[in-house]
């Protein structure tokens, strides 16, 4: 019952997904489930032990996800397809929320023969789990259940072919990225704490040649470490017009789509001190008259200018009664405001002040 995808000439943010693939996606996560926008979709929803551990380990737990189309477009060979024609292809998701992205290739993208997919947050990988024990039931002949540990691991297989679907609950930094020296695609569509920029970078640097990754950040602004980056732009993605449809935009919102390829000379330079990073966005209250600030990362709002941005830190000097800042990872320090620091109003003579 499984089909093939379609080479579709892709424009826009969306290309159209298959009717057979749409159909079994809404049997098994639910008609109402598939295609959800907006900002309070199912797998938003989180427990109050989940929201308090987002909170100790410093991280979101906003969510949003690809809009099928969006799944279609990415899939296609301008983007990752190129990469996942060869009918033995590992396929990598890391945050893969409620699992309709690896679902979803794993029904329409018949070059991936293993889609690894691994989701911190228990409630969403809770209704990734659930719907992989629906294929199976709901069509008996054509996929089976091979693995299930409740609550941690759960792995389909498809009759003939042997294909399969492994989708983790667990912390992908410790089951997932260590797949990248094999793997032929990556979706990395979440955002992730600077703090840990470096060390994603450091896997990441590890990438099998050839590999194309989809990511929620611009490696640009990300790659922290000193290692060359074997990753480059792929054409079609870079104009800023190329978008991918989402819950939370379905008219489109930017992705970054890059291929490992080690016979270009790098192209995206190391940034170990990157001085433009920010967490925080400054937001004008129109009731106080004045400016709070957001940080992007945790979702957490303060009236008062912070202190850190990215890896910057604003601390007092006593000796010489003054502001100096500190880039904690290579302990360098520096009288010059960083700008992420002074996009906040260091050294204007606002907040925290200099």
């Amino acid at each position: 019952m499984v089909t093939g995808q379609t080479l579709v000439p892709a424009c826009g943010p969306a290309v159209p997904t298959p009717r057979q693939v749409l159909a079994t996606l809404s049997q098994v996560f639910g008609t109402d489930k598939v295609g959800e926008t907006g900002y309070e979709i199912a797998a938003a929803q989180c427990s109050d032990e989940e929201k308090d551990h987002a909170r100790e380990r410093g991280l979101s737990l906003l969510y949003g996800e690809l809009l099928p189309d969006g799944v279609s477009k990415a899939l296609q060979p301008g983007w990752l397809g190129s990469s996942l024609s060869s009918g033995n292809g590992l396929l990598l998701e890391l945050g893969m929320g409620s699992g309709k992205v690896a679902m979803q290739a794993f029904l329409q993208c018949r070059g991936v023969a293993h889609i690894l997919g691994v989701e911190l947050v228990p409630s969403r990988f809770a209704i990734a789990e659930a719907a992989a024990k629906r294929l199976p039931e709901s069509l008996p002949k054509a996929f089976k259940m091979c693995q299930h540990t409740p609550g941690q691991c759960v792995c389909l297989e498809e009759a003939g072919s042997g294909r399969k679907a492994e989708l983790w609950c667990a912390d992908f930094f410790n089951v997932g990225l260590n797949y990248c020296d094999r793997s032929d695609a990556i979706f990395f569509a979440v955002s992730i704490p600077c703090k840990l920029f470096p060390d994603l970078c450091r896997r990441l640097a590890q990438a099998k040649e050839g590999c194309r990754l989809f990511s929620y950040h611009s490696l640009e602004a990300i790659w922290w470490i000193d290692e060359p980056c074997p990753f480059h732009q792929c054409e079609a993605n870079v104009s800023e017009l190329d978008t991918f449809a989402t819950s939370w935009s379905p008219q489109g919102y930017k992705f970054y789509v890059y291929v490992c390829d080690r016979t270009r000379p790098p192209h995206i330079t190391a940034a170990t001190r990157n001085e433009t990073f920010s967490e925080w966005q400054a937001v004008w209250d129109d009731a106080s008259q004045a400016y709070y600030y957001h940080n992007q990362e945790n979702e957490r709002s303060q009236w008062e200018v912070p202190h850190q941005a990215g890896c910057w830190q604003a601390a007092w000097s006593e000796e010489h009664r003054a502001y100096f800042f500190w880039h904690q990872p290579t302990n360098h320090s520096q009288w010059e405001v960083p700008k992420c620091l002074a996009d906040l109003g260091w050294g204007g003579g606002e907040g925290g002040g200099c």
